[in-house]
């Protein structure tokens, strides 16, 4: 079967693509427009949604009387408007009314059916008449004010003159006395022409027409020569406005309702009123006024449908400047109807490509003959738009066309007429997509009615359809057709490249590679993409050396001489720059600009705040010691692939990370990307270019234009690509925390932004230990304090959570709030230093506590409220909480920061003395402790130095070897600083005493981990670096009960901190010593299995490449992917890379026997031989290989994949292999 015998509308039958909206007196013609419109499902919920409105407006008024269409050329926003002026209407065509016609095109299953025939039914109960124009067409329309357009082309509808002011004079009163027809009658007497002549140029007859009201009319114009006079007056002292013509028309409705004695209404139909406006804000105040005033004082009567393009933007330039002038508009109409590509797709389907049922199981077979094929073919790579899929169902309604080719003709179109800045052409064109496709099958560079199905259409003959249609510039169409003769080698071919770039060259989210080139010149659903691929190759470097193409990156451009200039001086620009414009650059494009105070750095990572315990906190971001993000206690300083360049090392950042100030600070390395720097210099040499192109007074237009491009595209695209490779290098690279390091591995599908983020989130409960002890915010915080300081018995249930009040609003001394405010305020005035609110919030919002200071006031008001706290500004002292201006400055973060805090001061009673004694002699063993202040209080610093010295010897070993400490060893290690810091005996004393019971556990944790610190720390770091290691290699190891157990003991020691417990130790070690044996025999396994693989390998190649007459140093270069590995394969000794060394090895190896097809190839064409006859296909289904089709365990799964791997590699020596 050929194409042309597929379609059920013939080929050859020519399409009108054009609808006229003012075109409503051929019946023939509009009975047709109705026949043919396809209701898609948008459309039918269009025309429901506006009759739903029109026909509810016949019982109740309205302000709502618009409708707005818009849509991209021959999308089919006139034909829309049209119809709903037909069906209000309802005309009667050829003797069936518009409703009915109507009716026959709606699906039988359309959900919305049975809606649209209910309102249709409502429509006969109003009269209604339509006024439909293109405003672009009419006489004058460029100069003319809209009202006295509109009301010109009303009173014409009325049967009237054209000339406003004898129609509204003259006709219009002997219209009300019942004398019009006699005034024509007599006009065409005095004449001697009919009155439709006179009509068309009442000018040429205006002798005749004076005569006439004379005579019609003595009364009134006794003379001729009155009617003159009288229009004169009119002409002087009426205004003819919108207000007028809104009320000519109401006036005529209010008549016509008393007649007929039913609604009636008026619909103006306005087509390319975008385009009638175009720059003039005076035409879009016009239309505004039109649409206020119709429907304030027509309340639904008057009725307003307008059209215009979507985008008008890209074709018209100074129409961006009126884009929210155009929005205050369009918010005036209740429906805006957005005309879609997928809505003008389904009637180009249904006008069209229909098939009929022979054709569309003819090219379903063709699709089935080669699925996977196909989908290749027509589908696009890379794209950063959704184009539609080349499935069963789109290749079926397409066919011969791509999907992607019917989606891209109206952008192509849309961008060659923005380019040649050709508005005009918009309105009423014959280049829809209707006319291009059918166009194409009638007359393109192929005769497709006469091809078999299964030949396709070519993206290049959207070119040659549009040229021949003036919509490529004269330039451009004689560049490309003297390409076969100028560019030396040139074929039919390397015009069609050429052809087929530039229609893209505007469309920057199609990659322009050379594997989508090969898509678009496919001439059959047969063709094999890699040999289109090698064919075009050589095509595209003769364009390079002509310079009608240049390329970047993997893309190739269709180069103008503008293009061509600027090319030169980008790469000229380039290699001026250093190392020290590449570091700046950097910085201001991608981590801070302070000219703009803009933060890059923010966009790349997509975050500037890290969830901690269901909060969000601050962090400070930097990258090069550029701060991009300054607030926070915790600091990322992230060090780019340019600072790797410049030498920076792992060992650098971990020997920073123990500094005493860099404590808070987490070190991020990205990894290696080698040729960074280069992109990087492209990327600020395309900047500086084209900054001075925009900036020379002295280039041409069309130079800043190409300015303008380059910077929304191609540097838009450079700098993504960019801030790509910056993620992908963080996700390869390692995070340094206080010395210690380790590798970044992101999850499938995480970002790299998620990824650092949950990566920084695992030290904060390093960095913020005692932030669980107070993890409440408050949000109404002036409210909480108020509450607090008056005793209220209703507390909000954020000062609840804080749990600082009991049940009786007593003050919980031992609440950690209280208790560490007491030790901080006791710990300074000890050392007689002064506390104001600022230092206090400082150090509670700073690690190691990470405390809301909005809760540390809250604090300080209950502590107030006991007497435990006073404050003080000036030579003021507040202590009562009832005084409002203590609450003032409590509830004042201002006031608060500047106000010193002062703990009042307590005897310690003799119990509390006894209690601190008998709790200090059992924690020393030391009977011999006096029960004095001074004596307890010097026994207690002795034994807490001690204590804190052993602690801080296993905190220094527990950092680097990433061994978790329990709570409890932390509590206690803080709880002995805190009551160090106290200096006066009367403060720490009766500290001792109240927390007798943490000092107890935590005594008992240092101790314990001090004893593991002494016998197993080194066994403890061996354990831990295989665990580290199986877990990272865990997805590539084989099922092993002994790897398992160990690392789920492992986990569930680390989960719980519990190491340093005996019992649990012991646990850890037996199962790591299982797991040690059984991973070091899988190694050597592997590593035996790499060594087969890589000599069977190099055999395999090197005796191809001596059969095909290689010599040794050419042999050497093409096995230089195997040679470079050899070394690993006794070296490598870390498991993650060692267990997947055998999968290396075989990649290793396909990328030498390409190596060996491209060598082999090379030679051929350097000796003059023949080409290397393309390598045959051979098909692999998988049950032709494996053993089995069912998978029962992981070491199933591996088997097969080795037979097959086996098997493919035995072929791709000799074949292409197809998988099945």
């Amino acid at each position: 079967m050929n194409i042309g015998e597929i379609f059920e509308t013939p080929v050859e039958q020519k399409i009108d693509p054009v609808i006229k909206v003012g075109d409503l007196h051929d019946e023939d013609r509009l009975a047709g427009e109705i026949g043919c419109y396809v209701v898609t499902p948008f459309i039918e919920k269009c025309i429901d949604d506006f009759l739903d409105h029109y026909t509810d407006t016949l019982r109740k008024d309205t302000e709502e009387i618009g409708v707005w269409v818009s849509g991209y050329f021959g999308s089919g926003k006139s034909h829309l408007s049209k119809i709903l002026g037909l069906l209000v209407e309802n005309r009667t065509l050829k003797g069936v009314s518009a409703a009915k016609r109507f009716e026959a095109r709606i699906p039988a299953d359309a959900t919305r059916r049975a809606s649209i025939l209910r309102n249709l039914g409502q429509i006969p109960a109003c009269e209604s008449k339509v006024l439909a124009f293109n405003l672009n067409t009419l006489v004058d329309s460029p100069t003319t004010p809209l009202a006295r357009l509109l009301l010109a082309q009303y009173y014409q509808h009325k049967g009237y003159s054209p000339n406003v002011l004898y129609a509204g004079v003259v006709e219009r009163e002997l219209d009300r006395l019942g004398k019009l027809a006699q005034l024509h009658s007599e006009a065409a007497k005095r004449s001697g022409h009919p009155w439709a002549d006179i009509q068309k140029n009442p000018g040429f007859y205006a002798k005749a027409l004076y005569a006439a009201a004379s005579a019609v009319a003595p009364e009134a114009f006794p003379k001729p020569e009155d009617v003159g006079v009288a229009l004169q007056r009119a002409e002087k002292g009426e205004l003819i406005n919108v207000d007028r013509l809104v009320s000519t028309v109401l006036e005529d409705l209010d008549s016509k309702i008393k007649e007929t004695k039913k609604p009636c209404r008026l619909v103006f139909v306005l087509d390319e009123s975008g385009q009638w406006i175009g720059d003039n804000q005076d035409r879009l105040a016009q239309l505004q006024a039109l649409v206020e005033i119709a429907a304030i004082r027509g309340r639904g009567r008057i009725w307003l449908t307008v059209t215009t393009h979507e985008d008008m933007g890209t074709v018209l330039q100074t129409a961006r400047q009126l884009k929210s002038d155009m929005k205050k508009i369009e918010d005036r109409f209740r429906f805006k109807f957005s005309l879609t590509t997928e809505n003008i797709e389904r009637v180009l389907e249904d006008r069209v490509l229909k098939k009929k049922i022979a054709g569309a199981d003819a090219v379903k077979a063709v699709y089935d003959s080669a699925r996977g094929v196909i989908r290749s073919l027509g589908e696009l790579s890379g794209i950063e738009r959704a184009l539609p899929e080349c499935d069963e169902e789109r290749f079926g309604q397409f066919y011969p066309f791509f999907p992607y080719q019917i989606w891209l003709i109206p952008e192509i179109v849309k961008s060659l007429r923005a380019k040649g800045g050709r508005a005009e052409q918009l309105s009423g064109s014959t280049r829809t997509l209707l006319a291009i496709t059918q166009d194409i099958l009638r007359a393109g560079r192929r005769p497709y009615p006469k091809l078999p199905v299964g030949e396709m259409v070519s993206f290049d003959e959207i070119y040659y359809n549009l040229s021949g249609e003036g919509e490529v510039s004269p330039d451009i169409r004689r560049e490309l057709s003297q390409i076969e003769k100028v560019v030396s080698g040139a074929t039919a071919l390397t015009r069609r490249i050429a052809e087929s770039l530039f229609l893209i060259d505007e469309l920057r989210y199609i990659p322009r590679t050379a594997d989508n080139l090969a898509r678009f010149l496919v001439e059959s659903s047969t063709d094999d993409l890699a040999a289109i691929r090698r064919k075009i190759d050589p095509e595209l470097q003769r364009l390079i050396k002509a310079r009608i193409v240049a390329k970047v990156g993997e893309e190739y451009e269709f180069l103008t001489g503008e293009r061509r200039s600027f090319e030169e001086e980008v790469d000229a620009a380039a290699g001026e720059l250093r190392q020290h414009d590449r570091e700046a650059g950097f910085a201001r494009y991608f981590v801070y600009d302070s000219s703009t105070r803009g933060a890059p750095l923010l966009d790349v990572l997509g975050f500037s705040t890290v969830s901690f315990q269901g909060k969000e906190f601050n962090v400070q971001l930097a990258m090069d010691e550029t701060v991009a993000a300054k607030s926070g206690h915790v600091r990322v300083f992230i060090h780019s692939p340019l600072a790797v360049l410049a030498g920076l090392k792992l060992s650098d950042l971990e020997n920073r990370s123990l500094r005493d100030e860099e404590k808070n600070t987490i070190f991020v390395l990205c990894d290696r990307v080698p040729l960074f720097d280069q992109d990087l210099n492209r990327f600020l040499a395309m900047r500086d270019v084209i900054d001075r192109w925009k900036g020379d007074q002295y280039k041409p237009d069309v130079a800043r234009k190409l300015a303008l491009d380059r910077e929304s595209n191609d540097l838009s695209k450079l700098e993504n690509a960019l801030r790509k490779t910056l993620r992908e290098s963080l996700q390869r690279g390692h995070i340094i925390f206080r010395g210690a390091s380790r590798s970044l591995l992101p999850k499938p599908g995480e970002t790299a932004g998620a990824m650092l983020r949950g990566e920084i989130a695992a030290y904060f409960p390093t960095i913020y230990p005692n932030y669980k002890k107070v993890p409440v915010r408050l949000s109404e915080e002036q409210k909480a304090i108020r509450a607090i300081l008056i005793g209220d018995k209703s507390l909000p249930p954020e000062v609840e959570q804080l749990d600082i009040l009991d049940k009786s609003r007593t003050l919980k001394a031992n609440a950690p709030l209280i208790e560490a405010i007491r030790i901080s305020l006791a710990a300074k005035q000890g050392r007689s230093q002064r506390t104001l609110g600022r230092d206090l919030l400082d150090e509670f919002s700073s690690p190691p506590y990470g405390w809301d200071p909005n809760a540390v006031r809250a604090g300080v008001a209950a502590c107030v409220r006991a007497g435990r706290i006073k404050l003080r500004q000036g030579k003021a002292t507040y202590t009562n909480p009832a005084d409002s201006e203590l609450q003032r400055i409590l509830t004042n973060s201002l006031e608060f920061n500047r106000s010193e805090l002062v703990l009042e001061d307590t005897e310690i009673p003799q119990e509390v003395l006894e209690r601190a004694r008998n709790i200090l002699v059992k924690l020393t063993n030391d009977r011999r402790i006096e029960e004095t202040p001074a004596a307890i209080h010097q026994a207690f610093e002795k034994f807490a130095n001690e204590k804190l010295s052993e602690a801080k010897k296993v905190t220094e070993w527990a950092e680097p070897a990433h061994f978790l400490a329990p709570d409890d060893f932390n509590i206690g290690c803080e709880a002995l600083g805190e009551i160090l810091a106290l200096t006066s005996p009367h403060h720490r004393i009766p500290e001792i005493e109240a927390r007798r019971e943490v000092l107890d556990k935590g005594l008992a944790a240092i101790e314990l981990l001090w004893n593991f610190y002494n016998s197993s720390k080194s066994v403890f770091v061996q354990v831990r670096e295989l665990a580290d290691d199986l877990h990272a290699a865990e997805a590539f190891l084989p099922a092993s009960p002994a790897i398992s157990a160990f690392l789920e003991t492992f986990e569930q020691a680390r989960t719980g901190a519990r190491f340093a417990d005996p019992s649990v130790w012991k646990s850890v070690h037996s199962a790591y010593s299982a797991a040690r044996l059984e991973l070091d025999s899988l190694l050597e396994e592997r590593r035996q299995e790499a060594r087969t693989s890589l000599d069977s390998a190099m055999k395999r190649v090197g005796d191809s490449a001596s059969v095909g007459g290689l010599d040794s140093d050419q042999i050497a270069a093409v096995l230089k992917p195997l040679e470079s590995i050899r070394s690993l394969l006794d070296q490598e000794i870390e498991p993650g890379r060692l267990i997947t060394l055998p999968d290396l090895v075989r990649t290793r190896g396909r990328e030498c026997e390409g190596k060996l097809t491209q060598t082999l190839r090379e030679k051929a064409g350097r000796n003059g031989q023949q080409p290397l006859h393309e390598r045959q296909i051979r098909h692999v289904r998988l049950s032709d290989v494996v053993s089995t089709r069912t998978v029962h365990s992981p070491e199933d799964w591996e088997r097969i994949s080795r037979e097959l791997d086996q098997h493919v590699l035995a072929l791709l020596a000799d074949f292409d292999v197809e998988l099945e």
